[in-house]
């Protein structure tokens, strides 16, 4: 892990896709203005001084509704304007132009971010539990093979700051999904009192990347628990209603 300081913005960058010279990519934290939305409100100029430190234009930083669903959603030239976007109901993106930046909003669910270097070809999803259990990041990386022709042993993943297990007490409304969608569920969780459960939802999303075909090398965690350090971080199961950070991931021009 390597946080690096730009402009008085705190942010952190994995090593390993930071190396890569076509894309630009980074985990916000809370700190000097760039994570926002405090107490849940959305506000137009949140993600301006994000837009600022990758040299781009606001218009040029893609977010949309996230809905704790499964749907993958591609950025292309046929796509919406990016005001029209950030309507739309998704938990992943994927593109292939360069210059435009996506980015998703978490205070505790998963982010990951996707870079195919052969095509080249990015992604961005949003894993909540919900999400996670439908497979949202392995339904974006089939649909970057599709679209792009990407190949998943080649794709690099990198899984920014969320809440970890020893944070994340969960019921059975919970893990009877987790039960259902995952076969290698009890890697994932294990049981505490009064019928609860510790679940990984970080390590549940890598173990689907290789079900998906990503190499377990080319997975990268910044193994970091929002909740544990709300000094650095954002957490809806620590603090209830509180900022987001973004973490973004674009293709340079």
């Amino acid at each position: 892990m390597k946080i690096e300081i730009k402009k008085d913005i705190h942010y952190i960058r994995v090593p390993a896709l930071e190396q890569m010279s076509k894309v630009l990519h980074a985990f916000t934290t809370r700190q000097d203005g760039l994570g926002a939305r405090m107490n849940g409100m959305k506000d137009a100029t949140d993600w301006h001084p994000v837009a600022e430190a990758f040299g781009i234009a606001y218009e040029q930083l893609i977010t949309v509704d996230q809905v704790h669903g499964g749907t993958v959603i591609t950025i292309d030239g046929t796509a919406p304007p990016v005001a029209e976007l950030r309507n739309i109901q998704a938990d992943g993106m994927i593109t292939d132009i360069r210059g435009h930046a996506l980015g998703i909003e978490t205070a505790d669910c998963v982010p990951i971010l996707l870079y195919d270097p052969g095509t080249p070809a990015i992604g961005a999803v949003h894993a909540g539990w919900k999400s996670t259990a439908k497979r949202v990041v392995e339904k974006a990386v089939q649909r970057m093979g599709k679209e792009y022709g990407a190949d998943p042993r080649r794709m690099v993943a990198a899984i920014g700051p969320a809440v970890g297990p020893e944070c994340y007490e969960v019921d059975d409304a919970v893990m009877g999904p987790v039960k259902e969608h995952f076969t290698f569920w009890r890697e994932v969780a294990s049981p505490r009192e009064n019928g609860r459960w510790s679940l990984d939802l970080v390590k549940t999303n890598a173990m689907i990347l290789v079900e998906s075909g990503l190499s377990e090398k080319n997975i990268h965690s910044l193994g970091i628990c929002t909740s544990c350090r709300k000094d650095l971080f954002y957490s809806f199961r620590a603090e209830g209603k509180t900022g987001r950070m973004l973490s973004v991931i674009m293709l340079k021009p």
